[in-house]
């Protein structure tokens, strides 16, 4: 990879964006655990086993080193309310300057805007770094409010794919979308 995004605290309107800490394992274990949660992502086993933030949070710093990935606390008011990240998407398939956004919230923080505001900071966080051309995203199509945050976000549908489930134990219909940085800066430059 050709670039790689810094972990540091990212403020909002309402939010901040933060690298996890060993306090929060705690609180994404809880979440994290939730079927609510774990049916709409690829990478949360259900159940969730015991220990498991602990240790999902102390890849990070490794993770960043060895492939770009970018993990951080979203909190409101202090306390953890969910995730999100950008990592290193498909070289061959997405090409090498792009990443992938993904986010999840706890369900009692859906439908307040939360999700937008999270995936927006950290689309200026990513295309701040120059060599970054796209972020790619999807969402499960039994996850429609996903799919609106990405088109508030300015992505574009690209195409369906079956995508593996670790805590549906299958495949489930993806919607797949894109954001060029030129689509990015012009939704910018129309919003001032």
């Amino acid at each position: 990879m050709t670039w790689s995004i810094e972990r540091r605290e990212i403020e909002t309107q309402r939010l901040l964006l933060r690298p996890f800490r060993a306090a929060d394992a705690e609180t994404v274990q809880h979440y994290a655990g939730l079927w609510d949660v774990a049916r709409m992502t690829t990478r949360i086993p259900h159940p969730y086993p015991t220990g498991s933030a602990a240790e999902w949070i102390c890849t990070h710093a490794a993770m960043e080193k060895e492939n770009g990935e970018s993990v951080f606390a979203v909190t409101l008011d202090d306390d953890v309310i969910g995730a999100t990240g950008l990592h290193r998407a498909e070289p061959k398939q997405d090409g090498p300057d792009t990443a992938e956004i993904g986010y999840w919230l706890a369900p009692a923080f859906w439908g307040r805007g939360l999700a937008t505001e999270t995936a927006r900071a950290l689309l200026a966080h990513g295309f701040a770094h120059p060599k970054m051309s796209a972020v790619t995203s999807g969402h499960f199509a039994d996850n429609p409010a996903s799919g609106r945050v990405l088109e508030k976000c300015g992505f574009h549908p690209t195409s369906d794919a079956e995508e593996w489930s670790v805590a549906r134990r299958d495949f489930v219909t993806c919607r797949r979308f894109i954001l060029e940085r030129a689509d990015w800066q012009a939704g910018l430059d129309m919003a001032s």
